[in-house]
């Protein structure tokens, strides 16, 4: 198992990431950046679950993007939770599901697939507008949660 990293870490680690989610578009390189594109999917939706106090999972035990998808579903069930409403509608954490079951035959039987390059095309930049809007609904929902957290500390 790979070891922990810092918060410092993980912030340049993942900078590079959406670097090279960014040139793998621009250089047509579809399946690496479908690659990084759920990598970092599963990574906003575990700090997603992790700022809403609603997550202990241990480090080294994967938990899949269903099970966290269907987490946050619960957890907009709670009516009296307005930012995740707010920040992760049902409408966002549909189009993550969507786009992951599209890219599942594409990453789980490649060889037994008539994929195009037009295919895998379409779904990195479909998957790169999705990370796009989870990454800015995940830190604009960090943030709103910590302005909640001054206003209700004396």
């Amino acid at each position: 198992m790979a070891e922990q990293i810092t918060n410092m870490e993980k912030y340049e680690n993942y900078r590079e990431q959406m670097g090279r989610l960014k040139k793998a578009i621009e250089a047509k390189f579809f399946l690496e950046a479908v690659f990084i594109e759920y990598a970092v999917m599963e990574d906003r939706l575990t700090s997603i679950l992790i700022h809403a106090g609603h997550w202990t999972a241990p480090p080294d035990k994967h938990i899949s993007i269903n099970k966290k998808l269907d987490f946050i579903d619960k957890l907009r069930e709670n009516k009296s939770n307005r930012l995740i409403h707010k920040y992760f509608p049902s409408e966002l954490t549909e189009s993550v599901r969507e786009w992951k079951n599209k890219r599942n035959p594409y990453i789980h039987d490649l060889m037994n697939n008539k994929i195009t390059t037009a295919d895998l095309e379409e779904l990195a930049l479909q998957g790169w507008s999705i990370v796009k809007k989870l990454n800015s609904s995940s830190t604009n929902y960090k943030r709103a949660l910590q302005k909640q957290s001054e206003k209700n500390t004396p």
